[in-house]
């Protein structure tokens, strides 16, 4: 049984403060006001008398209501798509599988299924994943300020986390323009664009598959879209074959790893003017990185870079911006 002692709710407040200071009080109870006095639990566990600011005070048994806990959950780092979640496999090494569950479903407790991404592979970019828990669902609907995106897990490159980049180069873009996304995946950049402006981006993606959902987002938004998309399923160096030369206002390279081995066709499509928006994967070191462009990109000049994501220790995805001389 609890012990407390009564205080005048007048000198309540000093006193709790007294008693607080002196380590007294008991946290797992709590504070009541009973008609004019506040009963105070405490870590007593006696009848004794105690000497406070106010003077000699009883405490004695009482019955005050336990303080609600909440419960303190370890959570991995991980990625929320629709109505599952997907965590890196190294988290393994850290957690139990049973912990990685319980503590995920305890934050999440609407998912459906939870998914280890063990790694990525080939030149589409797509992830292998294991079934953690739940149900083996594959595909998903994902959303991105308003916009919807049709996801295939495991066949198609797909990174929530760049949601706000997203939104963020769709705000760049002005109502008139021709933007090529050359790596478009399923539609990411050239849905929040053609959905915040009017003007024609041209959406390609090697992949077949992320080309196919890539249409069918088109149609899953297509009351929100103000501008139109031209879908394409090709090798990005094929492109200057069916795009007119120096037509674009802006071209969108999203291809981390690999997107300087298309330099020459950057080149052929930007208009003198023209804004390249280009991702690499870079030491967070923004001044070799900028060397390291420049010695590419010798006709352009970098109008900026900015860090969008951590890749691995101190290792980051950078979007430099530049404009074609």
């Amino acid at each position: 049984m609890p012990y407390c002692i009564s205080i005048d709710k007048q000198a309540a407040e000093r006193i709790i403060v007294e008693l607080r200071r002196l380590g007294l009080i008991d946290d797992e109870h709590r504070v009541v006001r009973i008609n004019n006095n506040v009963l105070v639990p405490l870590k007593i566990k006696e009848p004794v008398e105690l000497e406070l600011s106010v003077g000699r005070v009883s405490v004695v048994e009482c019955n005050p209501p336990e303080r609600k806990t909440t419960k303190t959950v370890k959570i991995p780092s991980l990625d929320v798509v629709g109505d599952v979640v997907i965590v890196r496999e190294t988290v393994l090494k850290h957690m139990k599988a049973e912990d990685v569950i319980s503590a995920i479903r305890y934050v999440y407790p609407r998912i459906r299924a939870i998914w280890i991404k063990e790694e990525t592979v080939d030149s589409y970019r797509t992830p292998i994943l294991k079934l953690l828990w739940g149900e083996d669902i594959r595909e998903v609907i994902a959303k991105e300020y308003g916009v919807k995106l049709k996801v295939k897990l495991g066949e198609v490159y797909f990174n929530p986390r760049l949601s706000e980049e997203h939104h963020r180069l769709s705000q760049l873009v002005k109502d008139g323009e021709v933007i090529v996304d050359a790596f478009s995946g399923i539609g990411g950049f050239a849905l929040h664009i053609a959905s915040s402006r009017f003007c024609m981006v041209i959406a390609n993606d090697i992949n077949p598959v992320a080309y196919e959902l890539l249409i069918e987002n088109i149609e899953l938004n297509k009351k929100r879209i103000r501008g139109s998309i031209m879908p394409l399923n090709l090798d990005a160096r094929e492109l200057p074959d069916v795009i007119r030369r120096k037509s674009a206002d802006r071209l969108i390279a999203d291809l981390p790893m690999w997107s300087l081995e298309f330099a020459d066709v950057y080149e052929e499509l930007i208009k003198p003017g023209g804004v390249l928006h280009l991702y690499k994967v870079s030491l967070i070191n923004e001044e070799v990185l900028k060397s390291e462009l420049l010695s590419v990109f010798k006709a352009w000049r970098i109008k900026e870079c900015r860090l969008v994501m951590e890749y691995a220790p101190r290792v980051g995805i950078y979007r430099c911006d530049f404009i074609k001389l």
